[in-house]
């Protein structure tokens, strides 16, 4: 096998990189930031781009970029090269989140991520009112043996495990509304000045009050002006719930429950399916700590709650939300 350029090797990365951008964040904060080698990339978190009173943990900045190295990693294996990355909790000396190096994977592409690699211009956050059809099991089972491979362990909440979870979300809620700084960061993300290219516009935000489907109230965001599907009412919304649990607590584990995270988002996609990722019930430690004794096991801690369902067939597209451009987040050295 011929060995690539430097030149080659830079330009995959670049490129890879640049996809990687779709890549969802809290509050599409983007806490990225990538360091472009002559045989490698390294992957850092942008400090100035953590919520402070939202991610109090930082584990929202770990899951972001863990998303990101994910994306990297699809849109590699897509164009035919296979990724080696070396995960490391990020230290002094500026010692990145994760090294990538690359060489040319060999034989056909991997379909799975092929069709991971189609899903990540589709894949959108969706608020919205699902529709009244269930998801069956070999679906979710699909969906849950994506996040694997990375360490998450996708747990899927039924009847009273659901209800403990939508009673810790109206918590959460409460003790959130009164926590200093918590809605100024909001207003901050969701009224970005122009040309900032991040945080989640109106487009991304729902109509009204906080969306209630059957028992689930989601976060609340300033008014937007996303609309419902026309018809129908929210008792119709058959979609599931679902707890990604990591490893541990230790950064590398969270990073790579970040991956995971991106692989489940962009499986459900590739399936037809719509997704909300949901982190407001574990940014508080009184109903994190409940859904993690009473829902998933204490031995593993959960990192991202999910929203899964089929979109209904009267809700319009959704827009991309917007994203850096490349020059923002990636350094190019020698």
């Amino acid at each position: 096998m011929t060995t690539p350029t430097t030149d080659a090797v830079r330009t995959a990365l670049r490129d890879a990189v640049a996809t990687s951008l779709r890549a969802p964040s809290e509050h599409n904060a983007q806490p990225w930031r990538w360091v472009l080698g002559p045989d490698h990339v390294d992957l850092h978190i942008e400090r100035g781009r953590r919520l402070p009173f939202t991610d109090e943990r930082g584990h929202g900045v770990l899951l972001g970029c863990g998303c990101a190295l994910h994306h990297l990693r699809v849109a590699l294996a897509d164009r035919g090269w296979h990724a080696v990355v070396r995960h490391q909790p990020e230290g002094p000396e500026g010692r990145p989140l994760a090294r990538v190096r690359i060489r040319p994977a060999g034989g056909a592409v991997d379909e799975d991520a092929h069709r991971q690699a189609a899903a990540i211009d589709r894949r959108h956050t969706d608020r919205r009112r699902f529709s009244s059809r269930s998801v069956p099991p070999d679906v979710l089972g699909a969906v849950a043996d994506a996040a694997r491979p990375f360490g998450g362990v996708l747990h899927v909440a039924f009847g009273a495990h659901r209800t403990m979870f939508a009673d810790a979300m109206r918590e959460a809620a409460e003790r959130q509304r009164d926590h200093e700084g918590y809605a100024a960061e909001l207003y901050r993300w969701t009224h970005r000045y122009a040309g900032a290219r991040d945080g989640i516009p109106a487009g991304a935000r729902l109509e009204g009050p906080p969306p209630s489907y059957r028992d689930l109230v989601l976060r609340w965001f300033p008014q937007g002006t996303l609309r419902q599907p026309g018809g129908g009412m929210d008792h119709e919304d058959a979609s599931m719930l679902a707890i990604l649990t990591a490893v541990d607590e230790e950064p590398v584990s969270v990073l790579r429950a970040g991956e995971s995270l991106s692989a489940v988002l962009l499986e459900a996609t590739a399936l037809g399916l719509a997704t909300t990722p949901i982190t407001q019930v574990l940014e508080v430690e009184e109903t994190r700590e409940r859904l993690r004794h009473l829902v998933v096991g204490a031995h593993r801690p959960p990192v991202v709650a999910l929203r899964l369902g089929w979109p209904s067939d009267r809700a319009a597209p959704l827009h991309p939300t917007p994203r850096r451009p490349l020059d923002l987040v990636l350094t190019e050295v020698d």
